[in-house]
């Protein structure tokens, strides 16, 4: 029997140090500070949501996929994740610009097939309150659509009649179709990359700001559109004066008279964002942006590095995906890795964070309509069946679950305020509190150790929170497969409470009731 003892003893000296290295513990209190704010003037988060243009259409690349019953079931997914602002990236020529008459004057047409499917889009912006960021990829027929030969129909950003066209859609837009929902406008995708029709030409994107922001005010439109900007990169194009950094920092220098909010775009590495190096980036540059001319700072396009060793293996293996996909959308870790990300982008001071993007059926690459070239960036992909023949592909994928539920629960009459005393490696955490006194908070740990630590709940007491849990091995879903919280009527009694998240997982507390 004292062998027997002994022998147990042994082994618990044995196997307790690798029980404790397990768990990671915060010694002191985390503490929510309502009165330190972050972001006051917090829009809220959303996806990249584009109206379907190679099925928007009989006679489009694929016809007119986009059914009655295709549009609500992605209504029906976004009513759950309540986004509270999208962006809208079209091409002038896919909706209403159809051509050229013999003077060269732009044929414009308002009332087309194409254009009802976007009025459909910003119906559902307009019933839901989401606001809309519209723009284009660029000059139409420059770098998109090129086997129509029709390259030099513009002169470029700055072309009047270029200008005056956009100028005429959004008049139609506000003053015909009464869309209040449309708050921004973004004249040129990612205006410093070698990809973009002005291929970095800061000078002309800049005029042609200046110009289109002109134009929507000679319309005198009911409800303002204001030009936002420079919806860059980081990418460092040898041609263009600024790299990619600078051109948000001499938006604010030299546009802000102009521009109602400032947005660039980022696909950071995963390692980047893993070890929170993503948030301190970004601090500094909202941070310079605050301290000359403060508007909204919006995180336009957020996904991860294509072009990764692995990421290329499974884009070449896909007989569906373009070199322009990102097939971590469908792994588990994606969903924890999107949560880490907008969690730091909404603790470095963004006022909105837009997932790029919601369905894979919306882009090809060069926009061809290629079945074989899609963009796979999306929660699903709507037309899974008739473009890929598995009607799998339409189904949620897991990062629906982590985005959905930091959008719908961190809402735009929050403020994001600062929380403290949390310094565990790769685990972070970000609150909000809202003007009727609701609380939401969020924690992620990117790690491959469960955390615990101490949360003062003082200032916490009398409210009953919801508890979502997204694990492994625990993320509970409703027949929808929408998440479902795994705790409700939840409340915290005494001063401090313990907080325990398992290892690459994300929390996620709110008074919310819905």
């Amino acid at each position: 029997m004292l062998k027997k003892q002994l022998f147990n003893y042994m082994l618990l000296l044995l196997f307790l140090p690798l029980a404790s290295c397990q768990t990671v513990k915060k010694k002191g209190l985390v503490k929510i500070e309502a009165n330190t704010i972050i972001s006051d003037e917090f829009i809220g988060n959303g996806v990249e949501w584009s109206a379907y243009p190679h099925a928007d259409a009989d006679d489009a690349e694929w016809g007119l996929l986009m059914t009655e019953e295709k549009w609500e079931t992605v209504f029906k997914r976004l009513d759950y994740m309540k986004p509270q602002i999208v962006r809208v990236l079209d091409q002038a020529n896919w909706r209403y610009l159809e051509g050229v008459d013999t003077n060269g004057e732009p044929i414009l047409n308002f009332e087309n097939q194409e254009m009802h499917a976007l009025y459909k889009l910003l119906d559902y912006c307009q019933e839901n309150g989401v606001k809309v960021i519209l723009g284009e990829w660029g000059q139409p027929y420059k770098v998109h659509d090129t086997d129509l030969k029709m390259q030099n129909t513009f002169t470029g950003a700055t072309d009047p009649k270029w200008l005056n066209s956009i100028a005429q859609h959004v008049d139609y837009l506000i003053n015909k179709k009464g869309y209040s929902c449309i708050k921004y406008y973004n004249l040129v995708n990612e205006p410093n990359g070698y990809w973009s029709s002005i291929d970095g030409n800061w000078d002309e994107w800049k005029l042609g700001v200046k110009k289109l922001d002109s134009a929507f005010v000679s319309k005198k439109l009911k409800t303002p559109v204001h030009v936002i900007g420079p919806d860059a990169t980081p990418f460092n194009n040898d041609k263009s004066k600024y790299t990619g950094a600078e051109w948000a920092k001499e938006s604010v220098l030299q546009l802000s008279d102009v521009l109602a909010a400032y947005d660039v775009h980022d696909y950071p590495t995963k390692e980047f964002v893993r070890s929170g190096d993503f948030e301190k980036h970004y601090t500094s540059m909202i941070s310079f942006a605050d301290s000359v001319a403060r508007k909204p700072f919006i995180l336009g396009e957020i996904g991860f590095e294509k072009y990764v060793d692995d990421n290329i293996k499974r884009y070449e293996a896909d007989p569906f995906a373009s070199p322009d996909s990102q097939l971590s959308i469908y792994d588990y870790d994606y969903g924890v890795d999107m949560a880490d990300v907008l969690i730091q982008s909404m603790n470095s001071g963004f006022d909105a964070v837009i997932a790029w993007g919601l369905d894979d059926a919306m882009h090809t690459n060069g926009d061809t309509g290629k079945k074989n070239q899609l963009k796979k960036w999306g929660m699903w992909n709507i037309l899974g069946k008739e473009l890929t023949g598995d009607a799998k592909e339409e189904d949620i994928r897991p990062w629906f679950y982590t985005w959905s539920i930091l959008t719908r629960y961190f809402t735009n009459d929050m403020k994001i305020v600062k929380t403290t005393g949390l310094d565990i490696h790769k685990v972070r955490m970000v609150s909000g509190w809202s003007t009727a006194n609701h609380v939401t908070f969020s924690v992620v740990n990117n790690s491959d150790k469960e955390a615990t630590f101490a949360l003062d709940t003082e200032n916490l007491k009398n409210k009953s929170f919801k508890k979502f849990i997204y694990s492994e091995n625990n993320r509970p879903v409703d027949s929808n497969n929408f998440p479902k919280a795994v705790q409700n009527n939840l409340s915290f009694m005494s001063k401090s409470e313990q907080i325990t998240i398992p290892a690459k997982s994300v929390l996620l507390y709110t008074t919310y009731n819905y």
